[in-house]
């Protein structure tokens, strides 16, 4: 392995000399421009489909249906092809590549399938408040809508060979097979001839191509992954008038408004989104904040049912650590300084609300009151480090014993709010910051380190006559999460790594399981008891870089990914989870944070410092060449060959 040479790094830090805030991105950098018109396939149940929005007032939805699997889409929707088994077809029509791309206010595009036949697409849009209505032509479809200001929108729908059939709600398109496509122009503007389509779409798919994040290993495209789940995860809503990144489209149930944004989700959403569509990131995170309420609370969920959203509870504070690493792919000042504030308070909610004993050490709880919310707030809904062990309890609106995972993302956030209030011009912030987050790996020095079993752990609180209360000894990833905030000298990180590699626990082909092999719960392999997560590999990833061999780092990043992409390359599935027993998907097949598992790959190979500079990783045992990585702003390239890394900017 070698680092960079002198000459090298000096140059890339005056390339880069913006990253902490002494400069700012130009304007426009990987930022869409500003439209009146929207067009993507951002509605809710149209993932194969394309929306028309015109001035976030009416809307024009057009819907084969199908299979769902994340097609390959362009963060600026110049390129999208989607590959699915359509739902309204011949019977014997197996599979239709949809292939098309944004010109202005229109789309060209081009469907393309396995058999002759024929195929229906539904004409819908049903966001509230907007009405539309569709007409047959004769060389097409007709949309017309009026906007409140009083102005008709009119939207037109070509095909050729023409339409088979089109009537108010539908239309239906001829196939021919693999060797003769069928065309499709569609939009608010004059439509382009049908001979563009086919020279417009190679030039889309080729200048894609060109600027896009990819990884060439022997294990798949680890950064084409995380960019095709996350830009297919962009759903539109009218209530808020916001494209942002849902967790998943079966999560949007019943309304079109109803794509629910999750706490701890958006925020990873915003950090795997910054790799390739910063904006939108941004847009994400934005979206869960909104919900902020004026205490601090972040809500476990929010925009949920038209609208609905936890105001009794929070979800893991890992926003500022997104935000930062956001930031380090694509820096934005101004938008630090937007969201700090927020973050700020969040963190600060912490101490206010989940302090019960006022000694700094925190508890999950709810308002409520009730257990089972206090469950939700830890972001594992049925989590074995708490549920069903004896004794735990709500005292009040708390559970009452100090959360070891708690402390431990506390303390990191503070961290990672330090670096912000820095880059942002707060150092009197960032002191505090950086002395709260002293203050708390003291405490879980402390209090919550368990001498016999070798590791940190949750805790009751003390009993009344003042001794120590017990320590909770089921053993889940939550007991490494010391290691992320760096709490433990050396000698207590060894015996904590110690632990999570010992086969009999939590290592194995597949890791991690969110309960050790030996626990009896291990063996339901059913949401947390015992299945593998990418938000917990990815937490728990951060604290195996402060302390653990280049080896242990290799192998764990290793596992992750193969497990993330023998889903993805087979099935195009993005787990929710993973079963450990086999690896296999469990949970929502096309749920976001699955690709987490991808950016530990890529954080295997280079992590960025605190300070911007890139840091040789080990890899993950493989040969893997990453083109297009988003470093403070500058696409990069970078060789991780034969154990020798090399990074150059390549724009």
């Amino acid at each position: 392995m070698t680092a960079l040479s002198a000459a090298s790094l000096g140059s890339w830090q005056r390339l880069n000399a913006g990253i902490l805030g002494v400069g700012e991105l130009p304007a426009g950098n990987g930022e869409p421009s500003a439209t009146a018109t929207r067009i993507g396939n951002f509605h809710y149940r149209a993932p194969n489909g394309i929306a028309f929005i015109r001035d976030d007032a009416a809307a024009f939805v057009i819907n084969p249906g199908g299979s769902y699997n994340a097609g390959t889409v362009a963060a600026d929707d110049s390129f999208h092809k989607i590959i699915f088994s359509p739902a309204t077809a011949s019977p014997h029509l197996r599979r239709v590549e949809f292939q098309w791309s944004r010109m202005g206010d229109v789309i060209v595009g081009r469907l393309v399938s396995s058999d002759p036949g024929e195929m229906s697409f539904s004409l819908q849009e049903n966001w509230p408040g907007f009405s539309s209505q569709f007409f047959a032509e004769a060389d097409g479809v007709k949309g017309t809508a009026t906007l409140p200001t009083g102005e008709n929108v009119s939207w037109k729908l070509k095909a050729l060979p023409a339409l088979k059939s089109v009537d108010a709600n539908q239309f239906t398109v001829a196939l021919y097979g693999p060797t003769k496509p069928t065309y499709i122009v569609a939009g608010f503007e004059d439509l382009p001839s049908f001979g563009e389509i086919d020279n417009r779409l190679a030039e889309a798919e080729k200048a894609w191509e060109g600027r896009r994040p990819k990884a060439d290993a022997p294990s798949g495209d680890i950064l084409l992954a995380i960019a095709n789940n996350l830009n297919n995860s962009r759903i539109y809503s009218n209530d808020n008038k916001m494209v942002a990144i849902s967790v998943s489209r079966t999560f949007s149930v019943g309304s079109p408004n109803a794509a629910p944004y999750f706490c701890w989700d958006s925020f990873f959403n915003g950090l795997l989104a910054s790799l390739d569509n910063p904006e939108m990131g941004r847009q994400t995170v934005r979206a869960i904040l909104s919900y902020q309420s004026s205490d601090g609370l972040v809500p476990n969920y929010a925009h949920w049912g038209g609208g609905e959203m936890s105001k009794d509870r929070s979800q893991p504070p890992v926003g500022s650590m997104c935000v930062w690493k956001m930031h380090l792919h694509w820096p934005s000042i101004d938008f630090l300084r937007e969201v700090y504030p927020k973050l700020a308070l969040w963190h600060s909610w912490w101490l206010k609300a989940r302090n019960a004993k006022n000694d700094g050490l925190l508890q999950w709880g709810s308002s409520n009151g009730v257990l089972q919310d206090a469950q939700y707030e830890t972001g594992w809904d049925d989590t074995p480090h708490f549920e069903g062990v004896d004794g735990v309890k709500m005292v009040g609106q708390t559970m009452n014993c100090y959360a070891v995972d708690l402390c431990s993302l506390w303390a990191m956030d503070a961290h990672h709010l330090a670096l912000i209030a820095d880059a942002i011009g707060k150092p009197e912030d960032a002191n505090r910051y950086r002395q709260e987050e002293t203050d708390m790996n003291g405490r879980i020095n402390a209090k919550l380190w368990n001498e016999m079993l070798g590791i940190y752990c949750s805790r009751f609180w003390d009993r009344e006559d003042g001794t120590p209360g017990d320590f909770l000894t089921r053993i889940t990833p939550h007991n490494f999460y010391p290691l992320m905030c760096r709490a433990p000298d050396a000698s207590r990180a060894q015996r904590v790594l110690a632990v999570m590699t010992d086969p009999t626990q939590f290592w194995g082909q597949w890791i991690l399981p969110t309960v050790s092999r030996q626990d009896p719960l291990f063996l339901g392999q059913t949401y947390w008891h015992g299945t593998v997560w990418g938000p917990v590999n990815f937490l728990v990833f951060q604290g195996v870089k402060h302390y653990a061999s280049p080896k242990v780092q290799a192998v764990f990043a290793q596992k992750s990914v193969h497990l993330f992409m023998n889903n993805w390359l087979a099935d195009g599935y993005c787990g929710e989870n993973f079963r450990s027993i086999d690896g296999s998907v469990d949970g929502n097949h096309n749920y976001t944070w699955g690709a987490l598992m991808c950016l530990i790959g890529v954080e295997s190979i280079v992590t960025i410092g605190d300070n911007g500079i890139p840091k040789v990783g080990p890899g993950y045992n493989e040969p893997v060449e990453l083109t297009n990585l988003p470093i403070g702003g500058k696409p990069h390239h970078v060789s991780f060959r034969e154990g020798k890394l090399k990074i150059t900017i390549t724009s």
